[in-house]
């Protein structure tokens, strides 16, 4: 660390605490789509509030694209600064500015550390990158955490290190070598280093609605949506229950929303596709292979998805390999009981055989046009009936024979009325 220790630039003259307080933020979440609005809706409040704006930081990272949002020209950092307001960051003891996070901190206009804590390291990674896109990557992180250290006046060379050699600077390292602004153990402290001790400081909390946009940019999770979606719409087919469509639906347009937010693979996506067809495909095979095989390719899809995106550090890990372990497993063994349960029905008998309603009779429930299909009740149960004459609704009808699920039907001619009584005939028979 000794060859850093001179290296540090000029420290940048930190702007007054602003009279009315700040802002915080309570980062402690991946950077993503939902993190990144967080911080624009604080940094819009703070400048209407004509507030500084503190990032309590400790993040793991996450993608880079929504990390460039936050830190870039026009981004909410910027836009606060461009207001004569200050931005801060405090890592608390033992938290984390890691990865995308380190690039957000150095953006700031001060940045103080805890005892434990780390800043760094700060390479990106592609899922599926090919050497030219991870070099392509790595200069723009390289240029972008150069710039952000210049700018606020942190040391360049420090800053490029966590960049290109993926190194990782403990809290009391990175205030040696002039990478922060400075320790502080405590939030009180903190604030008073900043200026802000005794002035309004006020908690901003992440909306609603982030952190439902941050649990959609999880590939994970959209995999699993889009999975779980079409297993649930294959079920109501057995089950012929709404709710179950409903929730179906609601699932996979959930899950490509998400990847959608993420921009994932197009190859994950078709793949997630064709694992859809092929779970279809069982309920007419019946034997399980189609099931296995489209839930097999569901988990490859999932991790697909991430593919070519851009982030710092990878969103896969044991936790997340668990999870679709698991998940797959157990999609597995419920299609696998499904498939026995299907095997049952099918060999028991029929309830109704339709061959034993000829000869029966009934009546018609609509209206029987000849060449049309109509709707007759024989045997307590509505058939759909074709005539070869019109037969007005209510006439009683006789079923002649039965094809393609379909029942031919004709009038019933009334005949006498049966007698009624056991008694015999009053009129004596007629001798011959």
């Amino acid at each position: 660390m000794a060859i850093f220790a001179g290296t540090a630039s000029a420290t940048a003259p930190r702007p007054l605490a602003s009279p009315a307080g700040a802002l915080v933020v309570t980062f402690d979440i991946p950077v993503d789509p939902g993190s990144a609005d967080y911080v624009h809706r604080a940094a819009q409040a703070a400048i209407a509030s004509n507030q500084d704006l503190v990032i309590v930081m400790n993040t793991p990272g996450g993608l880079l694209d929504s990390m460039a949002q936050i830190v870039g020209d026009g981004g909410p950092i910027a836009e606060v600064q461009s207001h004569g307001l200050s931005v801060y960051t405090y890592v608390p003891p033992v938290g984390f500015a890691a990865s995308a996070g380190s690039y957000i901190a150095l953006a700031t206009n001060a940045i103080y550390m805890g005892n434990g804590s780390v800043i760094g390291p700060s390479t990106p990674y592609i899922i599926g990158g090919d050497p030219s896109q991870i070099q392509h990557v790595q200069n723009f992180a390289t240029g972008l955490i150069r710039s952000l250290a210049q700018k606020n006046g942190y040391n360049v060379r420090a800053a490029v290190d966590m960049a290109e050699n993926n190194t990782a600077y403990t809290a009391v390292e990175a205030a040696s070598v002039g990478l922060i602004t400075g320790l502080v153990d405590t939030y009180a402290g903190f604030l008073s280093k900043v200026g802000l001790a005794g002035l309004p400081v006020t908690d901003f909390s992440e909306p609603l609605y982030d952190r439902f946009l941050s649990f959609l940019s999880d590939p994970t999770v959209d995999g699993l949506f889009i999975l779980v979606g079409i297993i649930a719409l294959v079920l109501d087919l057995f089950h012929r229950t709404l709710f179950l469509s409903v929730v179906a639906v609601i699932f996979i347009a959930l899950g490509f929303l998400g990847a959608q937010i993420i921009g994932a693979s197009v190859v994950g996506i078709l793949i997630l596709i064709i694992a859809a067809a092929l779970v279809i495909l069982e309920v007419k095979a019946g034997h399980g292979f189609f099931a296995i095989t489209g839930i097999a390719l569901g988990i490859a899809g999932t991790l697909l998805l991430a593919y070519n995106v851009q982030y710092s550090p990878s969103p896969y890990g044991v936790v997340q390999y668990v999870i679709l372990g698991a998940t797959g497993a157990v999609l597995v063994v419920a299609f696998l009981y499904l498939t026995r349960i299907r095997h049952a029905l099918m060999a028991q008998p029929k309830l109704i055989d339709p061959e034993r309603i000829v000869n029966m009779t009934g009546r018609a429930s609509t209206d029987l046009v000849p060449g049309k299909d109509g709707v007759a009740n024989v045997g307590a149960e509505d058939w759909t009936a074709v005539s070869d004459e019109f037969i007005p609704k209510g006439t009683v009808v006789r079923v002649t024979a039965v094809a393609d699920g379909k029942i031919q039907v004709t009038t019933v001619t009334p005949g006498p009325e049966p007698s009624k009584s056991s008694e015999p005939s009053a009129t004596p028979p007629t001798s011959p």
